[in-house]
């Protein structure tokens, strides 16, 4: 979200807070159905309208503050919908604690209820955008909440506004439409945006990642503070307190082998602190960067990463989001895309130097991963845009409709696009992204064409808005193979999808993941190992199996056999191998893919685990 609190020269937003361990008990309420919109998809600069079309789907029109919305299984067997839902607002600051909704599907894309997880009564500033995850590992998926307001610690303010509102809590998922709150941090000065929860150290325990962004002043450009916090998992699901890994960071990092060298790294968009090392008119501070992992003992510090830029402020304007796509160009293979948020007119009257437009950029590693990386903007419509408005500057009501690109309104504050989601939009068996226009009041959505283009597209309707939008989500909510788009608007206190009309019959092929855990042991000679293998594959499928070898560290390689992962027909299987190991290395586990049906497959995958036998 962004262009929620204004600030002189740009926006920001993000975290909050919780304490001590309580069962809350959600209300379930249902919601009217809403009147389907029809809302044709318009290529940009195109006032006729093409196919594919779009109808709208409100799924709740009072969530006074919408803001960051996820979607995942929450209850077994369906699609939910995750929204944070800040509140009412005095001006910049948020009135009172925000809450957090589930959003659980009827028999109809009309037809949903609402869970509440928690209302203000838990005391979250702004809660951002949640993680669906199982944390304690009873097999359904718990929330992890961060949360925060940028400005809490404004010195400008009066003492007793401040707040220390910046917290990550999880919330176990007890059935039955209960949770129970356990805090991970808790009354931080700075705010958390989005967590990364994942075995980062390889100790077998998962971990959160996430990176506090202390804003202070609105006005001031040089006092921010930031710090990419990695909080050590513990065999009881808490977490340590956090060990400071960078002082860089965005709001939604992204932990993935960015390098491919074995061990995982930091990815993220920069948006705060855009000075640092600026003169001149240059503004080198990286806009996007990757942090490269070095550890080799387990134990990570700031000392195991080294800051990679991957573009600065300069070349891209502000960052707001970056993430890997699998499959965006060809199966199994990564690209990372990423929005900016820029306002080409705003800044072209504060910033010239940073007047650069909003986009949708695909970067592209060049023959050295540390160096900067190559970058093509996919949001560029097909016809010039026309320069600013003369009265742009001065005309707080200015909307950009003499723009057929993602253009921001009119405002310091205001900056665009906004999050991204990908997947299947136009069922031609492609991916496609679809943006929120954040500054922009409109939605997005951009088509891969098979050449390698890409077409960008407005997805709201001539005159509607639905503007500081979350989500972008792109999830088959009701099973008919069509896929929906999934938003929440901030301005309009409204949580909405978008179906597309009709249905296109083309062969489908899922990337699969394999993963094991522990991916690091240490076993006593002479004792059984036990390591869980989890596939996450096509649907609707047999069970698999997955081959296993140990590539022992002298030598030759030793099989052995498979291990089945079920159960049948579900998207994520699972099964276990139990060895008795006798020297060290590792194990190999590779999955070799499997056609389901004529129109369904999913692609080979494979992982390793790590084995050190103890005497």
């Amino acid at each position: 979200m962004s262009g929620l609190m204004t600030r002189r020269r740009r926006v920001r937003a993000i975290a909050v807070a919780a304490v001590a361990s309580l069962a809350a008990v959600p209300a379930v309420t249902s919601l009217g159905t809403a009147d389907a919109v029809t809302a044709p998809a318009l290529a940009a600069g195109d006032t006729t309208g093409t196919d594919p079309t779009f109808t709208r789907y409100d799924v709740d029109t009072a969530a006074t503050g919408a803001a960051f919305t996820s979607v995942g299984t929450v209850f077994a067997g369906e699609h939910d919908i995750v929204t944070s839902v800040w509140g009412p607002f005095d001006g910049s600051r948020p009135k009172g604690p925000g809450s957090l909704n589930i959003y659980r599907p009827g028999a109809t894309l009309s037809d949903w209820s609402k869970v509440t997880v928690f209302g203000p009564e838990a005391g979250i500033t702004m809660p951002n955008a949640t993680t669906i995850t199982d944390v304690d590992g009873d097999g359904d998926n718990d929330l992890i909440v961060p949360a925060g307001h940028f400005f809490g610690t404004d010195p400008g303010i009066a003492a007793e506004l401040r707040v220390l509102s910046g917290s990550i809590t999880w919330w176990e998922n007890k059935g039955t439409d209960q949770f129970t709150r356990h805090d991970v941090i808790t009354d931080q000065a700075g705010a958390y945006h989005g967590v990364q929860y994942v075995d980062f150290d390889g100790d077998g325990i998962k971990d959160i990642l996430s990176v506090s962004e202390e804003a202070k002043a609105p006005g001031n450009q040089s006092d921010d503070v930031l710090a990419t916090q990695f909080f050590k998992g513990r065999a009881d699901h808490t977490f340590a307190a956090p060990v400071q890994l960078a002082d860089v960071g965005g709001s939604q990092p992204v932990i993935a082998d960015v390098d491919e060298d074995g061990d995982l790294d930091v990815i993220t968009a920069r948006y705060f602190d855009p000075l640092r090392g600026a003169g001149g008119g240059d503004f080198p501070a990286p806009s996007y960067l990757w942090l490269e992992n070095s550890d080799t003992d387990g134990t990570l510090t700031s000392a195991d990463f080294a800051v990679r830029t991957i573009a600065t402020v300069s070349e891209t304007s502000f960052g707001f989001q970056i993430q890997p796509v699998v499959g965006f160009r060809e199966p199994g293979k990564v690209s990372w895309i990423a929005t900016n948020h820029a306002n080409r007119c705003t800044f072209a009257l504060l910033f010239p130097a940073l007047a650069d437009r909003e986009q949708v950029i695909e970067f592209v590693p060049g023959d050295d991963i540390r160096e900067p990386w190559e970058r093509t903007t996919l949001s560029d419509p097909d016809t010039v845009v026309p320069p600013c408005p003369e009265d742009y500057g001065t005309n707080r009501d200015n909307y950009p409709t003499w723009s057929d690109a993602i253009t921001s309104r009119y405002g310091p504050g205001q900056g665009s696009p906004g999050t991204f989601g990908y997947g299947d939009i136009d069922g031609d068996g492609d991916i496609d992204l679809g943006v929120s226009g954040d500054g922009d009041r409109r939605l997005w959505w951009i088509e891969q064409q098979a050449d390698g283009d890409t077409t960008l597209h407005r997805l709201t309707a001539e005159g509607e808005h639905f503007g500081q939008s979350g989500g972008g989500w792109v999830q088959d909510f009701n099973g008919d193979g069509v896929n929906e788009l999934v938003f929440s608007s901030w301005d309009e206190n409204t949580v909405a999808l978008w179906s597309r009309t009709g249905t296109v019959d083309v062969p489908v092929t899922v990337d699969s993941t394999l993963s094991v855990t522990p991916a690091r042991s240490t076993i006593k000679a002479g004792r059984r190992g036990t390591w869980t293998v989890k596939l996450n594959a096509a649907a609707d499928g047999p069970k698999r199996s997955v081959t296993v070898t140990f590539d022992p560290a002298k030598g030759k390689n030793v099989s052995l056999g498979k291990v089945v992962v079920g159960p049948a027909g579900a998207a994520t299987l699972s099964g276990k191998l139990t060895w008795k190991p006798r020297a060290n290395g590792k194990l190999v586990f590779a999955y070799a893919g499997t056609t389901v049906s004529e129109m369904l497959s999913d692609t080979a995958a494979r992982t390793t685990a790590k084995v050190t036998v103890r005497k």
